[in-house]
């Protein structure tokens, strides 16, 4: 797919990440934190080609979210940047650090607290598939079929096979059953069945694809389940310091949900 293309199609994802505020009335902060979300694949994709794959699928993951002071001292390019390592922090637990010669601008995120959680999570799934969503380690990982591959109402191959995966086919997974080696795994979004772990292998994030979103599917054919999860959760310490010795510390807290790493 064309750059161009590619990116006019991240920024409308992007674009639902916003859609319950307008642009208008925002404080420059929450202008910050929703200029994240909507440019972070358009500016991500002209970062460099090393980077493109990064910044397309953190740009657009849903957490695109800057602390209020730091939201307000850092231009466009610099909150977007900020931004993509605060989620790879999130993802890998690894300290990231930069600096833009152009700005002046240098940033650390690192992890100052992990922990596990066990909370009641909604999980929409497809009614007349998923006839069943027991305990879930959530991931919210993107994998890869490594053959043709049934996916089934539940977690068990005496479930009725609702679904399949072509070889090689990207899938989100969006966790592993508690006690059994299942994955749920999920179409635009919405869970679409369990696949055997075995017959699935970890996307490198540089290889990452950019998903059916959740608008392309049929209005009524979407319920909501009310899933056991235990998920991860982390706090990452955003540190920026400006070219004129003006510096800020900022907290955010996210957690594994069923489609990647949100805010909380």
């Amino acid at each position: 797919m064309g750059n161009n293309i590619k990116t006019i199609i991240i920024v409308g994802l992007a674009l639902s990440l916003v859609n319950c505020k307008t642009i208008e009335g925002l404080s420059k902060e929450d202008y910050g934190t929703a200029i994240g979300a909507i440019t972070g694949a358009a500016i991500g994709n002209n970062v460099s080609d090393d980077n493109r794959a990064l910044s397309t699928v953190l740009g657009t993951a849903g957490g695109a979210y800057l602390g209020k002071v730091i939201g307000r001292m850092l231009d466009e390019r610099d909150q977007q940047r900020l931004t993509l390592s605060t989620q790879e922090t999130m993802r890998t637990g690894e300290a990231q650090r930069w600096h833009n010669p152009d700005t002046g601008v240098t940033a650390e995120t690192s992890v100052k607290e992990s922990s596990t959680q066990k909370q009641q999570v909604e999980v929409k799934v497809f009614k007349g598939k998923v006839t069943e969503v027991p305990p879930l380690n959530l991931i919210g990982e993107e994998y890869r079929a490594n053959k043709k591959v049934n996916v089934r109402g539940g977690p068990g191959t005496d479930y009725v096979v609702v679904d399949e995966l072509a070889v090689g086919e990207h899938t989100n997974v969006v966790g592993e059953v508690i006690g059994k080696s299942w994955y749920m795994v999920s179409r635009g979004g919405v869970g679409s069945g369990f696949v055997y772990s075995s017959l699935l292998t970890e996307v490198p994030l540089e290889d990452w694809s950019v998903a059916e979103t959740e608008e392309s599917i049929p209005v009524g054919v979407v319920d909501v389940a009310t899933v056991t999860a235990t998920r991860d959760c982390r706090v990452v310490t955003q540190e920026i310091t400006l070219e004129n010795g003006e510096s800020a510390v900022e907290e955010v807290t996210a957690c594994r949900g069923p489609n990647g790493w949100e805010i909380t």
